[in-house]
Formats: structure tokens, C-alpha cells, sequence
């Protein structure tokens, strides 16, 4: 009775495991593919990974951004913009006149001028590394998928096949078990003359 108790605890914390896993892999495919905006777009808030390093230690290159798409930035405050290529880029905001917002880095190089439409909103916070693992999830995020993929068979493969594993692991003891009982009549027989 305590080993089939701890065979069904060991069970039970090796589907945690499994589980677990597979969410893991979830949230690295669903980084990977949604790098340039983490969280749904209705949301008021956007997490964007940083990958430039000219706005110094205000937004470090490969932190993770947390922007306030309900809140506009104003002079003297970091923005998340896109440029004139679609890409998402961070600048401080040095000034907005007649819809113009003139952006700068942190070392006061002149990062151009964006129209106001192309302002994502301000950023207050960030972490650290998080944005660095996102720009990898997101160049390398075939293999991640394709890993989890993998991953995601062999579990169900496991599942599949567990019933007939189960019978034929039930057919080897029994095929033992009469073995067994078989060597051990012949072996009580053998000094019985009929």
C-alpha cells in the first residue's frame, strides 16, 4: 500500500513537471513571436524589449520596457516611438511643437523627429536582461517552437502508448510469475514416481 502511495505521489509530481514545462514552452514560443509587444493590444500598458544602447543608464540596451500607452511623453521624459523604418525605438523627448516631437538619447545625440501618432506612449519602468531574452526568444524562435513541438509529441507519444505498456509490462510478470510456479511444481514433482 505506501509504495503504490509513493509511486502515485512520484506520478503526480512527474505530471506537475510535465506540465510545467510545456507552459514554459508556451510563454518562450508566445515570447518569440510577439517580441515587438508582449502584452495584447487593448491593454493600456506595452512590455518592448530595448535593443539600442544610446539611451545609457535611463533605458539600458537589453532591458525590457514597460510603456504607458495611456499616458503621452512629455519633454524631458523617455518615449517609445516608431521610426521610418516600423522598428520600435526609445528616445528622450526634448521637445513637441505643432505635433513634431524632436527626440534625443541620453547622451544628447539628435535621434530625429517623429510625428505624434508615431509615440507608443511614456516609459516610467524597466527590467533589467528581461528585453535581452525576449531579442533572443525572437531570433531563434523556429527552434523554440520547433523544440516545443518535440516536446509536445513525446508527452503525447508517452500518453499514447502508456495503456499498451502497461498490458505488456502486466504480460512479462505474468509470463514470470507462471514460470515461477511452474519450475517450482516441476521441482516438487520430481520425487513423485507415478
Amino acid at each position: 500500500m505506501r509504495k503504490r502511495k509513493k509511486n502515485r505521489g512520484l506520478l503526480a509530481l512527474g505530471w506537475t513537471a510535465a506540465i510545467l514545462v510545456l507552459l514554459l514552452f508556451g510563454a518562450m514560443v508566445y515570447a518569440g513571436f510577439r517580441a515587438e509587444g508582449l502584452l495584447p493590444d487593448g491593454t493600456g500598458y506595452q512590455w518592448l524589449p530595448v535593443t539600442q544602447g544610446d539611451m545609457g543608464s535611463a533605458l539600458p540596451e537589453g532591458a525590457l520596457a514597460i510603456v504607458d500607452r495611456r499616458q503621452m511623453p512629455q519633454p524631458k521624459e523617455v518615449a517609445a516611438y516608431r521610426d521610418e523604418t516600423g522598428r520600435v525605438s526609445f528616445g528622450r523627448v526634448a521637445s513637441i511643437q505643432d505635433g513634431i516631437c524632436r527626440l534625443v538619447s541620453d547622451q544628447g545625440k539628435e535621434l530625429g523627429s517623429v510625428e505624434e501618432e508615431a509615440l507608443l506612449g511614456a516609459v516610467h519602468l524597466y527590467v533589467s536582461g528581461l528585453g535581452g531574452a525576449v531579442t533572443f526568444l525572437h531570433t531563434y524562435r523556429l527552434t523554440v517552437a520547433a523544440a516545443a513541438v518535440i516536446y509536445l509529441l513525446a508527452l503525447l507519444g508517452y500518453v499514447v502508448t502508456r495503456g499498451p505498456r502497461k498490458r505488456a509490462k502486466r504480460r512479462r510478470e505474468l509470463i514470470e510469475l507462471f514460470a515461477y510456479y511452474g519450475e517450482k511444481y516441476d521441482m516438487e514433482e520430481s520425487g513423485i514416481d507415478y
